[in-house]
């Protein structure tokens, strides 16, 4: 990844192009000019062994503003002798503003375009550049028979062997969601100009986006920051990551490093706690300490005996008090309908600083008539946010009303929920996003296909607690634990080179590889 982080949608684009030209006087024209003229370099850095038959690059390009910048490329493509040439791609429509003046130099040059489609070749092209649509694509859009055409030869064009430059994002990708149509081509290399859009990172946007580079167009990151005031959203990476960690001081000791409680567990389902614990030592906690069924208690002791165990109380008379004052605590792992949760989130939720929710403590939580009252005694005590960490079912679960917009927009659903509750709250998957109260966004881009098992839901909450002990900061350990959890998947399949074969204790034992990483 290259350059800023800072996320953006297709209306904060807009205006950071408005504004940069207003405060610099630059005319639109020159943001379109070092716009393909990134492209073009892109291009050029390419490396292929395809032999060129009649083209080096072929440019399609659409009508609007996107299909400018592909005409730009075109241009300074030619002038560094390569033979290229443009497809046009705007089903007969006049371009318009900047780049109708781009289409009319490319022509006065003598560049060569091609109307008639069937005339465009689809092998031996070493590298294509998709300039059909932008960022104001919507999904909705009907597109004639022309265009169907175009994708159709990109598409061809690729499975040739051609390498696909995208010219600010995929076209057919919505800017603001990350949402594709069916025809939309993978890129090898998008392009991204101003900041890089929202779509490009989350899902389903990230699996089409290829490498991503970003040219700037002059907007540093004060001036970005001066002119978006809405809620944000950045990419956590590794940089992000480091920042948010600390230091084990040398003569530190156990009650340096935290206290932290995990309470889950069930005779059916000891290994989700069995995961979480070590994941919670292995984060760095001072004390693991684990509340569980005392059926299991033997098996978890054995696996694991540096932790400290104690029996969750049986019965509706019982009641046990937690052992001494935790700095974290992460409730729910393998848990099942056992009926001592919902108890144990009634006295969890009001008066702990640190909370974190997973599993069947997220299914509890979503049948729970008082929970509102519940977190408005939270707010009262000045507590930190509660952590959620559902994947889709239980996200959708917890709010049935969001099931829609969680289907559209990840990011717009993550958010929404984060303000409702209010909650930090981490909605796992690809592109896992973790939202905040006061909306801000963050999406993770660590992880891979091999993450997808059960089990590895229940590191990431272990890790969490751990880190909450460590940092005595909800905010914090969820950004550091969920870039770490996937960075450990990342070096696991390194080695195993297979995502089949990733279990989640291969991210076990590469916790502390991640963190020496960063």
């Amino acid at each position: 990844m290259q350059g800023a982080y800072r996320l953006v949608t297709r209306a904060e684009q807009q205006l950071l192009d408005r504004a940069y030209s207003k405060v610099t006087g630059l005319p639109s024209i020159v943001l379109m000019e070092n716009a393909g003229k990134a492209v073009a370099d892109a291009v050029l850095s390419v490396e292929t062994e395809m032999q060129a038959a009649v083209y080096d690059c072929l440019v399609f390009a659409g009508k609007g503003q996107n299909g400018g910048d592909g005409y730009v490329a075109a241009r300074h493509l030619l002038a560094e002798g390569l033979k290229v040439a443009v497809v046009d791609s705007s089903s007969g429509e006049a371009p318009q503003a900047d780049a109708a003046v781009n289409v009319a130099a490319w022509t006065e040059l003598g560049g060569e375009t091609i109307r008639d489609l069937t005339t465009v070749p689809t092998d031996s092209v070493p590298v294509i550049v998709d300039a059909v649509f932008g960022s104001g694509f919507e999904a909705q859009r009907e597109l004639d028979s022309e265009v169907v055409h175009v994708f159709a030869l990109m598409a061809e064009l690729q499975q040739a062997g051609s390498i696909v430059v995208a010219c600010d994002l995929p076209s057919g990708m919505v800017a603001d969601t990350g949402q594709v149509i069916s025809l939309t081509i993978e890129a090898d290399l998008t392009v991204t100009f101003g900041r890089v859009k929202l779509g490009l990172i989350t899902h389903p946007g990230c699996l089409y986006s290829g490498e991503i580079w970003l040219e700037s167009l002059g907007m540093n990151d004060d001036f970005v920051d001066l002119q978006l005031k809405g809620d944000p959203a950045y990419i956590l990476d590794a940089g992000l990551a480091s920042s948010l960690d600390l230091e084990p001081a040398e003569d530190a000791h156990k009650g340096d490093n935290g206290r932290a409680l995990l309470i889950g567990g069930s005779e059916n389902m000891p290994g989700a706690m069995l995961l979480s614990i070590e994941a919670c030592a292995r984060s760095g906690a001072g004390y693991t300490m684990v509340r569980a069924p005392e059926a299991i208690i033997p098996l978890l002791a054995e696996a694991i005996p540096s932790a400290l165990y104690s029996a969750v109380p049986e019965g509706e008379s019982r009641k046990r008090d937690l052992p001494g004052p935790m700095d974290a605590i992460a409730i729910g792992m393998g848990a099942g309908d056992a009926q001592w949760i919902p108890k144990a989130l009634k006295s969890l939720i009001p008066n702990e600083q640190r909370l974190l929710i997973d599993a069947d403590g997220l299914n509890t939580l979503a049948k729970m008539s008082d929970l509102d009252d519940l977190l408005r005694r939270r707010q009262e005590n000045a507590l930190e946010p509660i952590v959620l960490t559902p994947h889709p079912g239980e996200f959708e679960r917890l709010a049935p009303e969001l099931s829609t917009v969680l289907q559209e927009d990840r990011v717009s659903a993550a958010r929404s929920l984060a303000r409702k509750m209010p909650a930090i709250v981490v909605l796992k998957g690809t592109a896992t996003v973790v939202a905040f109260p006061d909306g801000a966004v963050f999406i993770n881009e660590s992880g891979n296909a091999g993450m997808a098992k059960a089990g590895s839901g229940d590191v990431l909450s272990g890790m969490i607690v751990g880190n909450m002990a460590v940092l005595r900061d909800s905010y914090k350990a969820v950004l550091l634990s969920v870039y770490l959890h996937g960075l450990a998947a990342d070096i696991a399949l390194d080695e195993r080179e297979n995502a089949r074969s990733l279990l989640p204790e291969d991210i076990l034992a590469h916790i502390s590889v991640a963190r020496h990483t960063i």
